[in-house]
């Protein structure tokens, strides 16, 4: 009988124990830190290609320790103002955990997509020593500034001799609009929230327009014509310089009239 009540006594306490352990860890889950993801309210119902909207979101908070993975996957809920807007490439329901791969973002679309037919994308090499890539975005108007022809410094064509030294004014060339900074045709916190990798941002993409040329009437773009001379110009200066990095100046955002 001693025996039998022994063996209770340690099975009782063997399961206080545990209901001890259990209640222990549920406290330290409580205090560990969490990573807040972005959700979708539990009222909320998304369809495909509907945008995405404040209201439809909502915090979810998941233990450090329990993420694994996922902040790799998913935006933080710090970036919700980037989700926001955005249409949605799949169903939602309440509760759910939003991806980047739910998203289409900004960011990651294709320069087609930005081109008048009468545009076209140029590629040209900043200076990235006095360049700031994270302080300017994509649709930013910039000027480019050149040492001005027959001046010191200023391009010279290659075969030729360097112009005699007489100033040191410089000429600017632009406006132009911004396609892409590097690989980034969004702005930094929405490619960073939505899975973009910020890579080399030595090269800007602007926009150049066509002159002259003739419609294609079956795809309405044009085709032909010549570049304006204002693309022509610092197209010739980059030829004459090899390439060499350019110094950006950003222009005021437009206001609406």
């Amino acid at each position: 009988m001693k025996g039998i009540q022994g063996i209770l006594i340690a099975i009782g306490l063997g399961l206080a124990g545990t209901i001890l352990s259990w209640f222990y860890l549920e406290r330290l889950a409580g205090r560990e830190a969490k990573v807040v993801f972005i959700g979708i309210k539990p009222s909320a119902a998304i369809n495909v290609g509907d945008v995405i909207r404040a209201e439809h979101l909502a915090p979810i908070e998941i233990p450090r320790s329990r993420v694994g993975n996922l902040e790799s996957v998913a935006p933080l809920w710090e970036y919700r103002s980037t989700v926001v807007g955005l249409p949605s490439t799949r169903t939602f329901q309440g509760g759910e955990i939003v991806l980047q791969q739910d998203l289409r973002s900004p960011g990651m679309r294709d320069l087609n997509d930005k081109l008048g037919k009468n545009e076209v994308a140029v590629w040209l090499p900043v200076d990235p020593r006095t360049f700031n890539a994270a302080r300017v975005n994509p649709d930013d108007e910039v000027s480019f500034v050149v040492p001005r022809a027959g001046l010191p410094n200023s391009p010279t064509p290659v075969g030729t001799a360097a112009p005699p030294s007489t100033s040191d004014n410089s000429e600017i060339i632009g406006p132009f609009r911004i396609l892409e900074i590097g690989t980034r045709t969004g702005r930094t916190e929405v490619y960073r929230a939505t899975g973009g990798r910020t890579a080399n941002e030595a090269t800007i993409t602007v926009v150049a327009k066509l002159v002259g040329g003739q419609v294609d009437p079956m795809t309405g773009q044009l085709r032909g014509g010549t570049l304006e001379p204002v693309a022509e110009r610092i197209l010739e200066v980059i030829r004459q310089t090899k390439s060499q990095g350019l110094q950006v100046l950003l222009h005021p955002k437009r206001k609406a009239d």
